[in-house]
C-alpha cells in the first residue's frame, strides 16, 4: 500500500470509529503532540535535527519526535484534584475522557507507556481512565536521530507488542502489522495485501540497520548492578558541574512521574488543589519539613541517573529510561546521559 494514501485511509477509519486523534504537528518550529482534526494537519515534509542541547526542524521526509510524549495526555502537567467553594463544600471535577488514538508514535514512546503502566495503571484514576480509552498506532523508526539509543535499551526501533497497529515506511510502500483486535479490524477495513518476500526482506534489513544506529555504546545487561557499584563515583560531581538544576530532563522525560500538590486560592474565596509535575533535579524536590535530604546538585543528578537505570528495575522490574534521547536534546547545556553512563562504567 502506498504510504500517504494508506495513512490517510487509516486516519479516516479511526475518525469513523469516533476516535479523537493525537499526532505530531509543527508548532512554533518544533514537533508537538496535539489533537488533529484533519489528516493534513499532521507534520509532513520535515525532519528534526537533534544533538545535545540543540533541536531544529529542516526540510526532509522523516522525523523522530519533539519535547512532547504521551505523558502529556496520560499524566497532564496540571490536574485539578478537587475544588473548595466559599461555603467550604468540596467538589471533584467531572473528568470526561474521549476515545483517543495516538497516531504515529515512535516505539520509544510506546515503551514509555508500558513503563508508566507498571507505575500508574490501576493506581492513578485519571491515568487508568485515559489508558482504557486509548488506541496506539506506532510508526517504526527507520532513521534514528543523533540522540536516540532505543536499541541499547531494548525499546526500538521496531515495536514488538502492546500496540494496536504498527506501520513502517519503506520508500513509497507501507508495511502494516496488527497487534490487537482493533488492529485487525483496521487492516480489514483498509483491505491491505499480504507482504511479499522481497518487501519483507527490505523490512527486516532497514530495521536492523536502524538498530545499529540507535545505540549508546553500552548495553542494558547487568547495567543496574554495575551502576549501583559506582554510587560513590566522582563522575556524578564532574557531570553536575555543568548542570543548571533546571529539571528540563525531568519535564521532557516520557516516564518521569513525580509530582507536587499545590493549593491555589481564588479571589472569590474558593480554592483548588492541583497536582503539578515536579522533578528530582529541582532544589525544592527533596526539601521537607525537617530539612533537605539532597541539597547538593550532584546528589540530585546521581539520583536521576540511578533511578532510571537501577532503582526503577528494583521497584518495577523495568528500566525507567527508554532511550528516546529527549533529556539529551533538551538539556540547555548539552549534558549527554549516554556519556555520563559510559564514564561511570569505565572509571
Amino acid at each position: 500500500m502506498g504510504g500517504n494514501e494508506g495513512l490517510r485511509l487509516l486516519f479516516d477509519e479511526l475518525q469513523r470509529l469516533d476516535y479523537v486523534i493525537v499526532g505530531h504537528k509543527v508548532v512554533d518550529g518544533a514537533l508537538r503532540l496535539e489533537r488533529v482534526n484533519e489528516f493534513n494537519e499532521l507534520a509532513v515534509g520535515v525532519e528534526d535535527v537533534q544533538s545535545p542541547g540543540r533541536y531544529s526542524l529542516v526540510e526532509g521526509d522523516f522525523f523522530r519526535h519533539g519535547p512532547d510524549s504521551p505523558k502529556k495526555f496520560l499524566y497532564p502537567s496540571e490536574l485539578v484534584l478537587f475544588k473548595v467553594s466559599p461555603d467550604w463544600s468540596i467538589t471533584s471535577p467531572d473528568v470526561k475522557i474521549d476515545r483517543t488514538a495516538f497516531f504515529g508514535l515512535k516505539p520509544c514512546d510506546l515503551a514509555a507507556i508500558k513503563v508508566l503502566d507498571r507505575v500508574l495503571l490501576n493506581v492513578d484514576e485519571f491515568y487508568t481512565l485515559y489508558r482504557e480509552n486509548m488506541a496506539i498506532i506506532v510508526e517504526n523508526c527507520t532513521r534514528p536521530g543523533n540522540t536516540c539509543f532505543c536499541a541499547s535499551m531494548g525499546t526500538g526501533p521496531r515495536a514488538r507488542d502492546s500496540f494496536d497497529l504498527a506501520y513502517t515506511r519503506l520508500g513509497d510502500k507501507l508495511v502494516m502489522e496488527a497487534g490487537s483486535e482493533l488492529g485487525i479490524r483496521l487492516l480489514n477495513a483498509l483491505e491491505v495485501e499480504p507482504i511479499d518476500d522481497v518487501t519483507y526482506g527490505d523490512f527486516v534489513r532497514v530495521l536492523n540497520e536502524a538498530a545499529e544506529k540507535a545505540r549508546a555504546g553500552f548495553e542494558a545487561d547487568n547495567l543496574p548492578e554495575l551502576l549501583e557499584l559506582k554510587i560513590a563515583s566522582p563522575v556524578f560531581r564532574e557531570v553536575a558541574e555543568k548542570c543548571l538544576g533546571c529539571a528540563n530532563c525531568n519535564m521532557v522525560c516520557p516516564t518521569c512521574f513525580c509530582f507536587d500538590v499545590i493549593d491555589v486560592p481564588r479571589v472569590d474565596g474558593s480554592a483548588e488543589r492541583v497536582r503539578v509535575w515536579d522533578g528530582c533535579l529541582n532544589y525544592t524536590y527533596a526539601q521537607v519539613a525537617g530539612g533537605h535530604f539532597r541539597p547538593d546538585l550532584w546528589a540530585r543528578y546521581r539520583h536521576f541517573v540511578l533511578h532510571k537505570f537501577t532503582y526503577w528495575m528494583k521497584q518495577f522490574g523495568t528500566y525507567g529510561c527508554v532511550g528516546c534521547g529527549r533529556c539529551v536534546t533538551w538539556c540547555p547545556v548539552g549534558i549527554d546521559l549516554r556519556e555520563a553512563v559510559l564514564k561511570l562504567l569505565r572509571r
